[in-house]
């Protein structure tokens, strides 16, 4: 399958990524250049989810393995927010009209 037709994932199902999908994801929020690094270090959603528990040292070590600069960690990590506040608004919709539960 081409790029062009490679459609980015749904913020919803962000936990459940591949590595692909978080790739296309860096893509969208202009973070591409990181791509390859992080198929490399298998860089899915699950290991996303989880870098909300990450301690200081978790975090220098990731930045590091990924060759990241600081900036664009910060810009990964306000995006990854945005895409959770997402994923939880959805469902809380989704629990109020009854669709969840």
């Amino acid at each position: 399958m081409s790029k062009d037709k490679e459609k980015p994932p749904e913020p919803l199902d962000f936990f459940i990524w591949t590595a692909v999908d978080v790739a296309l994801w860096l893509e969208e929020i202009n973070l591409g250049g990181y791509c390859q690094i992080f198929k490399e270090n298998g860089i899915n959603g699950e290991y996303l989810e989880g870098m909300s528990m990450f301690t200081t040292e978790q975090i220098l070590r990731f930045i590091r393995k990924c060759h990241m600069k600081w900036g664009d960690f910060i810009t990964l990590c306000k995006e990854l927010r945005r895409i959770k506040g997402l994923s939880l608004s959805r469902i809380d919709v989704m629990i109020l009209y009854g669709h969840l539960f």
